[in-house]
């Protein structure tokens, strides 16, 4: 059973929005704490390590329009992995790892302070090349995903969907043009 997290990079997104930060928190026990609040990519890293039978996918759509390189920070070394799919290196982040070390299940993986991609992690990402001059991706960067080009084709559209160009120039509401199928709501 495969599990996913979908998230979408755009210029203002940082790596405290995509890892976690220390927050500010108000309590009726306490006037103020800290607290870490784990981002999308913990949330669904803790996931993976408690769950290593599983797998799971962070989903980044338009991963060119954020400043890929400055939201993964140091967790970039975590996209190379061995032949096995873990990641080669580890990076040092107590943070992350004080989140995790709260399961008692894991508490004793991380004593360490060291995170990495276990195999069960992947990362998924869309870009759209068009776009590929908002935040250049770097080869660096790029080398550590595997590249396919998607071309749109509009003739594997249903028949209902007859005509997309007059749905996306806005002559056919897109109501209509879902209605009765998944995507309706």
């Amino acid at each position: 059973d495969a599990h996913y997290r979908r998230l979408i990079f755009h210029p203002t997104y940082t790596h405290e929005d995509f890892v976690g930060s220390i927050k500010p928190l108000v309590t009726p026990d306490r006037p103020l704490d800290y607290v870490f609040a784990p981002g999308p990519l913990t949330l669904l890293l803790k996931d993976a390590f408690e769950h290593p039978a599983e797998v799971f996918y962070l989903v980044i759509e338009e991963i060119n329009r954020g400043n890929a390189p400055a939201i993964f920070g140091d967790l970039f070394q975590l996209l190379d992995r061995l032949p096995n799919g873990k990641s080669e290196y580890t990076v040092q982040n107590y943070d992350m790892t004080a989140y995790f070390s709260r399961d008692p299940g894991l508490k004793n993986i991380f004593h360490e302070g060291k995170v990495w991609f276990p195999a069960n992690f992947n990362i998924l990402a869309t870009m759209n090349t068009a776009d590929e001059n908002i935040f250049v991706l770097d080869s660096a960067f790029k080398r550590r995903f595997a590249l396919e080009y998607t071309k749109i084709n509009f003739d594997n559209l249903p028949d209902e969907w007859s005509h997309p160009y007059d749905t996306f120039a806005g002559n056919r509401p897109l109501n209509a043009l879902f209605k009765g199928t998944a995507l309706e709501d």
